[in-house]
């Protein structure tokens, strides 16, 4: 890749990180902001009639804006890469463990046995959309794996980084070793039974 090539694709993957922050965390405040009167001029979001529609367009938001900055700082050099990779994964890390625990904790709350505001309104919300228990209990299994993932991935990946691992190659590597098949023993045994039989041991 030229170097052109290469200031175009940071300046690319910088303001998309940053767009889709800012438009995150603004859909974050004006969701979880509505009952206290906070508005930040996203009124479409209020429209919408299902809170965990709501956090899906965080979610999705958030990802793409982190993962562009996280791609972004990869692709500088020296300390400033491995700073910068730091950072983005410890912001990932605190904006992924209140998702991850909240899918934990629906669990506890459609078995009755927790009552916590913010949990309450998304289960709830979730209950309601998929009615059987079910279903219900299927998404929270997802929702509680997807959290698991975006919380190991970009720690897996800044280490790698930091470390300069191709995490790729090396996968790849693994695999093409553990797929070499052995040489065959055919060849062996076919040169001895040609042999004369004095010469066999």
């Amino acid at each position: 890749m030229t170097v052109n090539k290469k200031r175009v694709l940071q300046g690319v993957l910088l303001t998309v990180g940053i767009a889709f922050n800012i438009w995150g965390l603004l859909t974050l405040v004006q969701t979880a902001g509505h009952d206290a009167g906070l508005n930040v001029g996203l009124t479409y979001i209020d429209k919408i009639p299902h809170i965990i529609h709501k956090y899906v367009i965080v979610v999705i938001t958030m990802m793409i804006g982190i993962l562009s900055l996280s791609n972004w700082a990869a692709q500088l050099t020296g300390k400033k890469r491995n700073v910068l990779s730091i950072i983005f994964c410890a912001y990932s890390t605190i904006l992924t463990i209140p998702l991850f625990l909240t899918f934990i904790l629906c669990f506890f709350r459609a078995g009755g046995i927790l009552d916590f505001d913010m949990v309450n309104m998304i289960c709830d919300d979730l209950m309601d959309i998929f009615k059987t228990p079910g279903a219900y209990y299927t998404i929270f299994v997802l929702g509680s794996l997807m959290g698991a993932v975006f919380l190991v991935v970009p720690i897996l990946s800044t280490y790698c980084t930091v470390k300069n691992i191709d995490l790729l190659k090396v996968i790849l590597s693994k695999i093409k070793k553990e797929n070499k098949v052995e040489p065959s023993n055919d060849a062996e045994e076919k040169a001895e039974k040609d042999l004369p039989e004095d010469k066999k041991e």
